[in-house]
């Protein structure tokens, strides 16, 4: 059978069950959320001769944070056992494509948009303990209550960190502190112990949701030994300043974290044209009605050009650079 868009009629069954069944499961992650947010993978299927090199093309979205947003959704779709997957942050797909940090091999990910997001991977601890560095922190050896994100697309980041300065998470039960680990970075918990003092320290990224918190409880924002930091950057991530309206006139030094900026939409290279190119134009249809976690609506160019908010170290897949040329973004 041969593509061809002219013969599918605008109310045809297959094209209403598609409009309904993808209606409904937006309706679902609006009205039940938490109930969807880790269980659904998205499979498209357009039905046609087998072997083709162009559309049709079934192709596997992901969606669940909880296996497929991290490490393990940068190698799926490497290995192409998912065709799309929403990585965070932008240095997962990096590391996946020159085969750096967490990948022992270069994978053939592309990239078709990347979505803003200006974020840190940090540790900070209680005003009450006096201390500033990961150094100060390993001489002092304090019993901490450590609030600590545990998924897949942070966890590489905070043992990298970790490890960098000879400790691990056991290191803080070997000191008599606990360890309590949760999925969100807006964990009530967390929240509630920032601000009662019950939780001593955190480990995580995700600032927007939990850093405003520390920073009126004066947590102090650890540096990095300037060794853990070079570790870090032959490992595959970079650094930044903790700046923007978090932080800005409120901490007493300048501080540098890790970077955890970025969220790009992946693909691989065996991706159809036809089909990156028009991912992305339904990108740009929908881009106004996305939640960002910067201000404002970004610019079609901000999702094709690296940019701190944005970091982009991977090619364009070539369908998504036509897309984004034609129209004079790039």
């Amino acid at each position: 059978m041969t593509y061809d868009d002219r013969s599918v009629k605008p109310m045809s069954s297959s094209l209403l069950r598609a409009q309904i069944g993808t209606k409904l499961l937006a309706g679902l992650y609006d009205s039940v959320p938490t109930m969807m947010t880790s269980a659904i993978r998205l499979y498209v299927d357009l039905p046609g001769a087998g072997g083709s090199a162009g559309p049709p093309f079934a192709f596997n979205i992901a969606i669940s944070p909880a296996w497929c947003s991290g490490i393990q959704g940068a190698r799926l779709v490497g290995r192409r056992k998912i065709d799309i997957a929403w990585l965070n942050p932008s240095c997962i797909a990096s590391m996946a494509y020159h085969g750096r940090g967490a990948f022992r091999k270069a994978l053939p990910l592309r990239a078709l948009a990347v979505f803003p997001s200006n974020d840190r991977m940090v540790v900070a601890v209680a005003k009450k303990h006096g201390i500033r560095s990961m150094e100060e922190l390993k001489r002092r050896k304090p019993a901490l209550t450590v609030s600590v994100a545990t998924n897949d697309c942070v966890n590489f980041a905070i043992n990298a960190a970790l490890r960098a300065h000879g400790m691990s998470l056991k290191t803080f039960e070997e000191w008599g502190g606990v360890v309590e680990p949760v999925v969100r970075p807006s964990n009530p918990r967390r929240l509630e112990g920032i601000k009662t003092g019950d939780v001593d320290a955190v480990i995580d990224e995700g600032l927007p949701s939990w850093a405003g918190a520390a920073v009126e409880q004066e947590m102090a924002f650890l540096h990095f030994s300037p060794k853990a930091m070079a570790s870090l950057d032959r490992y595959g991530f970079s650094r930044a300043p903790l700046d923007g309206p978090l932080f800005d006139g409120k901490l007493p030094e300048p501080v540098t974290a890790v970077d955890f900026s970025g969220w790009p939409i992946v693909t691989h290279a065996d991706m159809p044209d036809e089909l990156a190119y028009q991912v992305v134009g339904v990108i740009e249809q929908m881009r106004e009605h996305i939640e960002y976690d910067t201000p404002g609506i970004p610019p079609m160019t901000q999702f094709c050009t690296d940019t701190p908010d944005g970091p982009l170290d991977l090619p364009l897949h070539p369908g998504a650079e036509r897309y984004y040329r034609e129209k004079g973004y790039i």
